[in-house]
């Protein structure tokens, strides 16, 4: 049987046919989006895939086949393949296989190719954007879909804890998310949601670029929190200055109504680096509100790993690198040293616990790292974590920024400065940074040793102050108010709004 392409505007093939969609990743999500765009999804019998082990049982509200149950509805029903190209020649030499005489009993197939799933996602798009805002409808995403943390979270706990009057949305890359709280929906990114979700969302907030940004629409409002701020290593932008990354930011960028910043300083990185010209909020960060008053994640990290109450906790949470296999060795230290050097210089016992960066997971599930520490690598809120230690050592993160609202230690372990200055360069010499700093183990435990508590404090103080830290613990009352605005509350959300 012939297998024709099947083009976005040919929809009167198929308009009045039972239909099956082969395929349940993002080919299939697309056109089953395309298709409820369309009105067609009643006429949609089943997703059918390879390998049922890998899929969930149903999909969009249909069942979901393996291709050895496929045959009992061909003989009704046209098939859709969205599948890549070779997989789309694999699945053919089945289905003849299956069909024995090498002739597939359906209706009809159709192949979605990239071209025509490309139509696709712009014909979804443009349907969606004639649909009307939904003034009360938040959508919030994380580093591109990592789940719930940073920024993001404490605004969208901000508003579940006032009981604020909208609908929050959380984009994720992938079905595993699973630790939002309940009253937030989830929408998987490039789902058939996703668009719809986006393109109707009164305001969008996001803690790195936004998604769709060139699709925004008037009357939308959109919100970057950034994450990281101070006078430390370059911002991509500061890194990358020709022609085509600077009109690539100052467009991606530009979609933005609002960003925020925990430092006056970070204002003139978003006007040069990121090529930003709207408004800018010191207002402080609302991940960092936890840091002032109380909180239990202290005795929360204690009972997650077992740490005894009498011990103190020093979290390790170095940069990420290249991460060849030569950089990864500049992430081991020599623990028993260093503990020992923290119990003579602060009287008690330690446990390590270490998180490293997010683009390093792989290689920390392949290789492992320090024995007898808590490997918290792939726990998600670093902000807890921060709050529940007691001192922390890191190299170039801007998280030292961020724990030492709190007045607690932090100490610099740079083995490789003047290599990662070359590569990354900083905005302020690292000379100036007022945390104790060391080149090698045995400068990290002199330093440790010798710590001065006063003079930490006193240095730290003045840098905070140069560089214009605006935390207080408000961050977040003061964005959900300007959030709340936005959404034009009314009726009783008027009053709401004022309280906030």
């Amino acid at each position: 049987m012939t297998c024709r392409i099947l083009e976005p505007d040919n929809l009167n093939k198929i308009k009045n046919k039972k239909l099956i969609i082969y395929g349940a990743g993002q080919y299939g999500s697309l056109v089953y989006a395309f298709l409820e765009l369309k009105g067609l999804a009643p006429n949609i019998v089943c997703f059918t895939v390879t390998d049922r082990t890998q899929n969930a049982d149903t999909l969009y509200g249909k069942p979901v086949i393996c291709i050895a149950e496929l045959t009992a509805h061909l003989q009704d029903c046209m098939l859709l393949l969205a599948l890549g190209e070779n997989a789309t020649k694999e699945v053919l030499k089945n289905l003849q296989a299956l069909a024995g005489n090498g002739t597939i009993p359906a209706k009809g197939i159709f192949r979605i190719n990239g071209q025509v799933i490309e139509a696709i996602r712009k014909e979804l798009i443009e349907g969606y954007k004639k649909l009307p805002l939904q003034r009360n409808k938040v959508v919030l995403s994380a580093y591109d879909g990592m789940g719930y943390r940073c920024n993001c979270k404490y605004l969208a706990k901000r508003l579940l804890d006032e009981k604020a009057p909208v609908e929050l949305v959380w984009l994720v890359s992938d079905q595993s998310v699973n630790d939002l709280p309940d009253g937030i929906k989830k929408v998987i990114i490039n789902s058939p949601q996703f668009y719809k979700e986006v393109l109707t969302a009164k305001v969008y907030i996001t803690n790195t670029v936004h998604l769709l940004y060139e699709h925004k629409r008037e009357g939308q409002f959109f919100i970057n929190t950034w994450h990281g701020y101070g006078p430390f290593k370059l911002a991509e932008g500061d890194v990358n200055r020709d022609a085509e990354s600077l009109e690539r930011y100052a467009k991606s960028n530009g979609a933005s109504d609002l960003f925020l910043t925990a430092s006056t300083f970070y204002a003139d990185v978003y006007r040069r680096s990121f090529c930003y010209q709207g408004e800018v909020l010191a207002c402080g960060a609302p991940r960092n509100d936890v840091f002032f008053g109380d909180n239990d994640f202290g005795k929360k990290i204690r009972q997650i790993y077992r740490i005894p109450r009498e011990k103190g906790i020093v979290l390790y949470a170095p940069t990420y690198r290249s991460m060849t296999e030569d950089d990864f060795e500049r992430y081991n230290l020599d623990w028993e040293h260093i503990l020992d050097s923290f119990r003579e210089r602060f009287g008690k016992e330690y446990v390590v616990v270490y998180k490293l960066h997010h683009y390093m997971q792989q290689l920390v599930s392949e290789k492992g790292l320090y024995q007898g520490a808590v490997e918290a690598t792939f726990y998600p809120d670093i902000q807890e974590l921060l709050a529940a230690a007691d001192i922390v050592i890191t190299d170039y993160s801007s998280l030292m920024w961020d724990f030492s609202l709190q007045r607690r230690p932090v100490f610099l372990y740079q083995s490789d400065e003047d290599a990662y200055a070359n590569d990354r360069g900083f905005y302020a010499p690292v000379s100036e940074w007022p945390y104790p700093k060391a080149h090698s183990q045995e400068e990290l435990t002199e330093r440790i040793l010798h710590f001065d508590e006063s003079r930490y404090i006193a240095e730290l103080n003045a840098f905070l102050k140069k560089y214009g830290s605006c935390d207080d613990g408000h961050a977040s009352e003061r964005v959900a108010k300007r959030i709340l605005e936005r959404v034009e509350c009314d009726g009783e959300g008027i009053d709401h709004c004022a309280g906030l």
